[in-house]
């Protein structure tokens, strides 16, 4: 199996690379993407992924923030099926958009986020209506921009609120005790990973 990793808005692919050593340690083969989250070509993205998938085994998805949103349009638009693309594993992703990127719209600060709010980062109504199997994280330290713009008015990972990770059709739902850029480096992601891939679902945590 090969996993391909897709990491969030202002990131590079190096911030993935501690993820990916521990998937490789658990046996995966695993390729990292980069692209330019403030200004997404999403064709060019969607043919970078196209390109990167084993043709020969299964594959993996796994994204991070807008990573885990790119996915779910790279699936749209390609409907790849599930013997090429059995899992997608998402963390701190808003599937159906984030409240953060209309309250920074707001405040006159929209220009930060480039093309980023087109590509579903608005809110938005969704439902997951693809045929691979969907395991969103959200993490529960409320670490962040968010509470000072919104206050404590939601659980959260700092960034995105817990809620905002859900959508109707995912097959499970895992919360963890991480902000949303330090649960990439949860010591317990990869095995999450690993677990959902295999049972379809992720072990809770204690």
């Amino acid at each position: 199996m090969k996993i391909i990793l897709l990491h969030g808005l202002y990131m590079h692919g190096i911030a993935l690379h501690p993820l990916r050593q521990r998937l490789n340690q658990l046996g995966y083969a695993t390729e990292v993407l980069s692209y330019n989250t403030v200004a997404i070509d999403g064709e060019k993205l969607f043919s970078d992924i196209d390109a990167a998938l084993d043709q020969s085994h299964v594959n993996i998805l796994v994204g991070h923030s807008l990573g885990g949103v790119m996915i779910k349009n790279y699936l749209a638009s390609r409907q790849p099926s599930v013997h090429q693309i059995s899992h997608v594993v998402t963390i701190g992703s808003p599937l159906q958009g984030a409240s953060i990127i209309s309250k920074i719209q707001a405040m006159g600060f929209g220009m930060i986020l480039g093309n980023a709010p087109d590509h579903g980062l608005q809110q938005h109504e969704d439902e997951w209506r693809f045929p691979q199997k969907l395991g969103s994280i959200a993490g529960t330290m409320a670490f962040g921009i968010r509470p000072l713009l919104f206050g404590n008015d939601a659980a959260s990972d700092g960034t995105v609120t817990v809620e905002e990770t859900k959508i109707r059709g995912m097959t499970d739902h895992l919360e963890i005790c991480y902000a949303h850029t330090t649960m990439l480096y949860a010591q317990t992601l990869a095995a999450q990973i690993d677990t959902f891939i295999r049972h379809d679902r992720f072990q809770p945590e204690s």
